[in-house]
């Protein structure tokens, strides 16, 4: 029987990166916002974006100005596959995902549970030119989600 310890919707609480040097940072801001999704069919859905995105000038999906392109790029991160529980680890098995490098990648995330709360992170993640511990607090999907503009 396969472990169904997860299985649920999520809200992002916070997102943190934390650094070598001991800086914190958050990388879609502090207020980001967010959902996952572990299905019983053993696939998980993640989106993650900041909560004040801005809004393009042209209704146009595939076009519009090339800054507000890389803004809404830069602003939000979605990758979706398989998952498999391994130990104290979560491993997602990514086949689609807004950062093309992760297609085709196992991204493991160390997982518990407290206070209600699903805690997700992972260790060594590069970023930029050093790598960080990505700390990701997620409580279980109850009512309605937030306005985002």
């Amino acid at each position: 029987m396969k472990d169904k310890t997860l299985v649920g919707t999520y809200k992002l609480a916070s997102w943190e990166n934390r650094h070598a040097s001991g800086d914190v940072t958050y990388p879609l801001g502090s207020d980001a916002v967010g959902n996952i999704s572990y299905s019983n069919e053993d696939f998980v859905f993640v989106h993650i974006m900041a909560r004040h995105r801005h809004l393009h000038s042209s209704a146009d999906l595939f076009g519009g100005d090339p800054g507000e392109i890389m803004d809404s790029a830069t602003s939000h991160v979605s990758y979706c596959g398989t998952y498999r529980v391994d130990g104290d680890e979560v491993v997602h098995t990514v086949t689609v995902a807004s950062f093309p490098n992760w297609i085709g990648s196992e991204q493991r995330r160390k997982f518990k549970f407290t206070d209600e709360k699903l805690l997700l992170s992972a260790e060594g993640l590069e970023v930029g030119t050093e790598n960080v511990d990505a700390y990701l607090v997620w409580k279980r999907a109850e009512g309605p989600f937030p306005e985002f503009h």
